[in-house]
């Protein structure tokens, strides 16, 4: 109690350099098995054309003034010095291969979402339309209509849903989003949904679940316009899988 905001400060950096980054998102190409990426937390994204035989940090280091659009990709933007990489500075939270679509990787980072079209050389900022908000998952639908997910928390500090849990929509590759709530908990509800805790199933008309830190999990079979939670409650969820037999 009473430990300056400094200590605080010196406790996340000591921790950082003891657990180092997490592995948490691995990508196949599948026209391709032996290109995929592997996203690392605090530590970047890496790519690899020869399974795994090399592997090359992305997005490249650029040297230049680049718009906010590319803050991954620039020093200037992100405020690292030139031989720092500023995936590494944000923190990319989740990666996900669009599957109607390899060549776009959608991320969910530390300072927002991001989206790029050309296998991660450069990346567009699509945070401007959000709420100021923290989030780990992003999911992408693998049907016909095209749409991705992400689910908001607060903020960096306080890692809940602030007493509503919603899921944040884009069917227009991220310019404007829609916040689904019907049929979620609220409006006094604190819970938290980790990096793996969503996912899509890719039907016709496509389905999107949920789980919660608090053991529920949550689905929608109308692309997420109407949720319901499904029987049982469960230790808290670390990860949804959908399988379509």
């Amino acid at each position: 109690a009473g430990e300056p905001d400094d200590g605080l400060a010196r406790r996340r950096e000591a921790a950082q350099e003891q657990l180092g980054g997490m592995t948490h998102s691995i990508a196949i190409d599948p026209r391709d098995p032996s290109h995929m990426y592997v996203a690392v937390s605090a530590g970047g994204l890496y790519v690899t054309a020869d399974g795994g035989e090399s592997w090359e940090l992305i997005p490249r280091l650029p040297g230049e003034d680049t718009a906010d659009e590319r803050m991954l990709t620039s020093q200037t933007v992100a405020g690292v010095a030139s031989d720092v990489d500023p995936a590494t500075e944000f923190d990319m939270h989740t990666m996900r291969m669009d599957p109607k679509d390899p060549d776009r990787l959608w991320s969910q980072a530390h300072n927002g979402v991001f989206r790029s079209d050309d296998r991660g050389e450069t990346w567009k900022n699509l945070s401007t339309e959000l709420p100021d908000f923290h989030a780990f998952p992003i999911a992408v639908a693998r049907g016909a209509q095209d749409a991705v997910y992400i689910v908001p928390l607060v903020n960096d500090d306080f890692r809940v849903a602030g007493g509503q849990l919603s899921v944040l929509r884009t069917r227009d590759d991220g310019a404007t989003w829609e916040t689904l709530t019907d049929g979620l908990p609220g409006p006094h509800d604190y819970q938290s949904v980790y990096r793996e805790g969503l996912d899509t199933d890719g039907l016709e008309q496509e389905g999107v679940y949920v789980g919660a830190s608090n053991g529920q999990v949550y689905a929608s079979r109308d692309g997420g316009d109407h949720w319901s939670r499904l029987p049982g409650t469960l230790p808290p969820v670390l990860s949804v899988t959908v399988t379509v037999s």
